[in-house]
């Protein structure tokens, strides 16, 4: 399904915005915004050759970081350094953006990591340096290293997609605490900062203090993808929506589903994505008798991640404590189409939709399976459940909460 649209329709700004980023950042007459952006290990290059077609990505369910990026690019008449971890080039010639390759090693361990890494924020400062942008947009993932290196390339905005820990489960020890304060200080150096959750935003402060602009996005979805929410009555259809990891809980729904599948015959539970446990977690499932209650739906593109939603009667998001989730962004797709959701309690999005959605904490497969129980076995209480989420669409729906208005606003202040 693809729509032309036009970059006005991703990015609010106030109208005095270009005139209060230039004067902010001392930006002489005649000579264009430089923004360096940090796009981390994602196809920005991909993402740019739909958004130079007048497309949305047609991989991604919600508006991309990358695409909004270049539509403030335009909308500002700046120009752009995107650093990217992949070697591919785009074939649509633009003058306003210019892509650098910037490797970085994903397979090291232990001290050959750490090294690494000091060597990428190394390579990634010299690149940045070479450009002298007046706004550096880095990710939360790097080595203090990184932050205290680039802080002198033009003002550094933070853009925090995950959590530096589990929610509600910051490590004690002195090891990390130590590691925490060092980043801290290096985290301190931002002028701003976009987050993805409230929870991010919140550990920005425990750790960096009170960094001087920061600002919570909301994730926008496109409005073709959107339909009327059908009246849901009860809880049969259970989907699984993401990376089929250990640690994203999807073998403890397994274990909460198998024990409930015979009770309630109808339900089916449908497991939607891929990961490196692909093939364990299909033994696992031939193992239940509830087998042929269950689905694998594989990797799914935009559209087939907002179909699967809306057949759908409850998301069910069962995230581990060892993952660091920053926000669990299928809580709020699946919001948009009116579906509600069981979600753990290191899962931020839960407080983004509130009422809309029921924790259980993190890690307790039988605390799992007795919300589960209670929402399949009432449906008055599941269709208030599913009638909460409504409101969040208009949100979702609201681009100037999104994160390219944020960081406009981030760097205006």
């Amino acid at each position: 399904m693809d729509h032309a649209f036009d970059l006005k329709d991703d990015v609010v700004l106030d109208p005095s915005a270009a005139a209060q980023i230039r004067d902010r950042l001392g930006i002489p007459d005649g000579r264009a915004p430089k923004l360096a952006f940090h796009a981390g290990p994602g196809d920005a290059v991909g993402t740019f050759e739909q958004w130079a077609e007048g497309r949305h990505d047609a991989r991604v369910p919600v508006l991309t970081y990358s695409a909004q990026f270049y539509s403030l690019v335009a909308a500002l008449g700046a120009e752009a350094l995107v650093l990217t971890e992949s070697e591919s080039r785009p074939t649509v010639a633009d003058p306003r953006f210019r892509f650098v390759c910037v490797k970085r090693e994903g397979s090291a361990k232990g001290i050959r990591w750490h090294l690494a890494e000091r060597d990428y924020a190394r390579r990634l400062a010299a690149a940045v340096s070479d450009w002298a942008p007046d706004v550096t947009i880095l990710g939360g993932d790097l080595k203090p290293s990184a932050y205290h290196a680039l802080a002198g390339r033009g003002q550094l905005i933070l853009s925090l997609h995950n959590t530096f820990w589990p929610m509600g489960n910051r490590p004690q020890t002195l090891k990390s605490r130590a590691r925490q304060w060092l980043l801290g200080r290096a985290l301190a150096r931002a002028k701003g900062a976009v987050c993805t959750s409230a929870e991010c935003a919140r550990q920005l402060e425990t750790l960096a203090g009170d960094v001087q602009r920061v600002k919570t996005e909301m994730s926008q979805v496109r409005p073709e993808h959107l339909h009327t929410p059908r009246a849901r009555k009860r809880a049969r259809q259970l989907l699984f929506l993401g990376r089929i990891e250990a640690n994203k809980g999807v073998f403890d729904l397994l274990g909460a589903f198998g024990a409930l599948a015979r009770r309630f015959g109808d339900a089916r539970l449908v497991l939607a994505g891929s990961g490196s446990a692909d093939e364990a977690l299909r033994d696992a499932v031939s193992h239940q008798d509830a087998a042929a209650q269950i689905e694998f739906a594989g990797s799914l593109d935009a559209d087939g991640v907002h179909d699967a939603l809306r057949e759908s009667d409850l998301l069910v998001c069962p995230t581990r404590t060892e993952f660091n989730e920053g926000l669990a962004l299928v809580v709020l797709e699946a919001a948009a189409q009116g579906v509600p959701s069981v979600a753990s309690s290191v899962v931020p999005a839960a407080e983004t939709v509130g009422a809309a959605c029921v924790t259980f904490p993190a890690d307790d497969v039988a605390a799992l399976r007795g919300e589960l129980e209670k929402i399949m076995e009432d449906d008055e209480a599941y269709t208030r459940l599913a009638r909460n989420a409504v409101p969040i669409r208009a949100k979702m729906l609201d681009r100037s909460l999104g994160w390219s208005s944020c960081l406009a606003g981030v760097i205006a202040a």
